[in-house]
């Protein structure tokens, strides 16, 4: 049967009229992959009778029963794709061969990354990193040998010479990387991975990784063969640079989430097998009890056994008792909302009046923009170390600058749990308020200059003309602006980390600094996971209301 047209909805070429010894090997060997996942999802499901032999099992098993039944679904799904496939491919199926090709690629990336694995070519690279590391100061030899060069260029009386310090330049780099190679371990990583990929395990590894590959390249050329018309063939290829995208966000972002998601509804903690103990951990992270007594009571034995006070607010003669079961998690909350609050009006109203500034015609703007930006892409880490020195009480220069006005002035910026806080946001909006600023001046820019002259014709002063002109055109501006900054603020942790790290006190807390400290601390990796989905869902509660109050504005209306 062949084809007439070649448009879109018919084969680009005649298709085969019966099935080759080729496409009968390629369905056989979907079937094989099949019978192949059925033995794991088999030993998946045995893996409680293999407990002790090996800690990868040991890992999978103390996470719960849930986790094997989601491998096992995993297994079945590719069980079935493989099924389909086969028998599809037999029938010159297009769409069973589609199938086959994704499940060939995916195996193949999956097999190569146990190969590298078999090979021990993961801990080899963070080894020779290591050593290259130890001996970097040999890597000077290739800026020395770079200059030699530059200077032959540049210097050099004839040519010969020029050639002649070319060559030393070259000759200087090249010793130098071997150098460094050489007393990082290259050869002996080289050795090791020449005998590992001997091993029965590697030689099969690789074989199988060969197939796919193989059986892969076969189907993307075989589109002729199956009646492929050209919309498939575009959308398959499509598809296809999309899926090493596609394949990072399923194992290292969808996977994790999942997992997490589980783990909160355990008590998982890393050493016992993980048991399912429901909405326990919510409960205990979201409890509170609310106490009225008279003021000159004591606050102790008022509460239920469990909880513990977490404030107290007087009302005339009588006091509310404010507790919670989890006390550090309401107080890290709480300082995470008093953070964004100073985040938001020390990092978007200024980072607004320096977009105006640099929104004006001033000579050497472009450089001013440049320096302004400079912070917002630097390491927050390396960033929270050079403030932690301007915060020092003895040498730091901020306590110095204060003592030109009180002598007797001596803040323990880091220390003083009155100030802490503030001196984690001052350094914040410092870092934040240059890409805002940038954010802010593209909004300004993109402001119709036919507006604003108007409105100066109609007698608008320059408040008038941006509290009524210019503020409601960037509305939706500052809208992204106050998310973001706002987001970064319910997630701070790195800033906190690093520059109160020396002290114990309760006012360095902030949502994700507790979730790290329940989980990698105290190992409550359940509570942790519970505590992640909660401020998940404070983000996503309040930029839901930033959304609801954005929408109706003028700005966002027709």
């Amino acid at each position: 049967m062949a084809a007439t047209t070649s448009t879109m909805g018919t084969p680009t070429q005649p298709a085969a009229s019966q099935q080759t010894p080729v496409i009968m090997l390629i369905a056989i060997w979907h079937f094989l992959i099949a019978l192949g996942l059925v033995f794991g999802a088999i030993q998946v499901w045995n893996l409680p009778s293999m407990a002790g032999a090996n800690a990868t099992i040991d890992q999978i098993l103390r996470l719960g029963d849930v986790v094997r039944v989601f491998i096992i679904g995993l297994l079945g799904i590719g069980i079935v794709g493989a099924v389909i496939s086969g028998v599809q491919i037999m029938r010159l199926n297009n769409g069973g061969r589609l199938i086959g090709l994704l499940l060939n690629i995916f195996l193949f990336a999956l097999s190569l990354l146990y190969f590298g694995h078999v090979l021990g070519l993961y801990i080899g690279i963070d080894s020779l990193a290591t050593g290259i590391w130890r001996n970097a100061i040999w890597l000077l030899g290739i800026p020395i040998g770079y200059v030699v060069i530059w200077l032959g260029n540049k210097v050099a009386p004839s040519e010969e010479a020029r050639d002649t310090l070319q060559k030393v330049g070259l000759g200087i780099m090249g010793l130098a990387l071997i150098v460094v190679l050489w007393n990082s371990g290259l050869l002996q990583s080289a050795a090791d991975f020449a005998r590992a990929f001997f091993q029965p395990i590697a030689i099969i590894t690789f074989i199988l990784m060969a197939l796919f590959l193989l059986v892969g390249m076969y189907l993307v050329r075989s589109g002729y063969t199956f009646g492929e018309t050209i919309a498939e063939r575009e959308s398959w290829q499509g598809w296809l640079f999309l899926m090493p995208n596609f394949v990072n966000f399923l194992l290292f972002f969808a996977l994790p989430l999942l997992l997490s998601f589980y783990l909160s509804f355990t008590n998982y903690n890393a050493i016992s097998p993980a048991r399912w103990i429901g909405f326990d951990n919510y409960s205990r992270l979201l409890s509170l009890e609310i106490k009225t007594v008279p003021v000159e009571q004591s606050s102790s034995g008022v509460l239920t056994f469990g909880y513990s006070p977490l404030t107290e607010v007087e009302l005339g003669a009588n006091k509310l008792i404010i507790g919670a079961r989890d006390t550090f998690f309401w107080i890290s909350l709480g300082n995470t909302f008093r953070y964004c609050i100073m985040l938001l009006l020390l990092g978007v109203l200024p980072a607004l009046l320096l977009a105006i500034l640099l929104n004006s015609k001033i000579p050497g703007m472009q450089l001013f923009r440049a320096v302004f930006f400079l912070p917002s892409i630097a390491a927050v880490v390396g960033v929270a170390l050079i403030w932690q020195w301007l915060y020092d009480p003895v040498i730091g220069f901020i306590n110095a600058a204060l003592k030109f006005f009180n002598p007797d002035a001596q803040v323990n910026w880091l220390s003083d749990p009155n100030v802490m806080l503030i001196a984690v946001v001052v350094m914040a909006a410092w870092q934040v308020i240059g890409f805002n600023a940038v954010i802010f001046l593209a909004g300004l820019q993109a402001v119709p200059r036919e507006l604003m002259e108007a409105g100066k014709v109609d007698g608008a002063g320059p408040v008038t003309r941006f509290l009524r002109i210019t503020l409601p055109m960037i509305a939706p501006t500052t809208f992204f602006v106050v998310v973001t900054t706002l987001i970064s603020g319910l997630q701070a942790f790195s800033e906190m980390y690093v520059l109160l790290w020396a002290t114990s006190d309760n006012a360095r807390l902030t949502t994700v600094y507790y979730l790290y400290e329940e989980g990698f601390e105290r190992f409550q990796f359940g509570s942790a996971s519970a505590t992640a989905w909660l401020l998940f869902g404070v983000i996503f509660i309040v930029t839901l209301i930033q959304f609801r109050l954005s929408n109706r504005s003028s700005a966002y209306q027709d």
